[in-house]
């Protein structure tokens, strides 16, 4: 189970830029592109977005049943293992010293994982969602950290959103979608499992 401790700080792309993108000047539409941003950005962000990653930094906790030989944590690029946590047989929450496991994969696209430290064992559980592992996600902490393309994806889609605010057009009968190009922008950052 994925539960989010603290969302990201920013937005990936601000109001100024979208608007610069799609050649706003005034402001009385400023709420509306707003809206349409957060919505570009969760299209691809987070637990339920398009990419199976974070875009910008945010902290979240994995709650496993048990210690697997291998933790692999979701949402890459994971910028670092905040805690590892589990219930002992009093059902009292203990902390794992860092020196207790061993991460890798630390700012890679392909997610980092954790294992038992060579020589350990990892304590026994005795009931189910006892293991707890909180890390921070995301490319960074600021806008300019998440790849250009991904960027200019959630300007496109928001550009996209205030341009065609129904999803029929009505004159061609077509329904609108997000232009090819946004599926070519975040192709190479999709997880793919297999």
């Amino acid at each position: 189970m994925l539960t989010l401790i603290a969302p990201p700080a920013a937005e990936p792309v601000s109001l100024d830029e979208v608007k610069l993108h799609m050649r706003v000047d005034a402001d009385d539409e400023d709420l509306s592109i707003e809206g349409y941003l957060r919505t570009a950005r969760q299209k691809l962000d987070g637990q339920f977005g398009l990419l199976g990653r974070c875009l910008i930094a945010q902290s979240w906790r994995l709650t496993l049943d048990s210690f697997p030989s291998e933790i692999v944590l979701p949402l890459p690029p994971c910028i670092s293992i905040d805690r590892i946590a589990y219930l002992n047989a009093d059902g009292d929450e203990v902390d794992l010293a860092a020196s207790a496991y061993r991460v890798t994969g630390i700012g890679g696209l392909h997610g980092a994982r954790v294992r038992v430290a060579k020589g350990s064992a990892w304590p026994r559980t005795v009931e189910t969602e006892s293991v707890f592992v909180e890390f921070t996600a995301g490319f960074g902490p600021d806008p300019d950290d998440v790849p250009e393309p991904l960027r200019t994806a959630i300007k496109t889609h928001a550009a996209h959103l205030f341009e065609h605010r129904e999803s029929v057009i009505l004159a061609s009968g077509f329904i609108a979608e997000t232009p090819h190009g946004y599926d070519d922008m975040i192709r190479d950052y999709r997880m793919l499992e297999f």
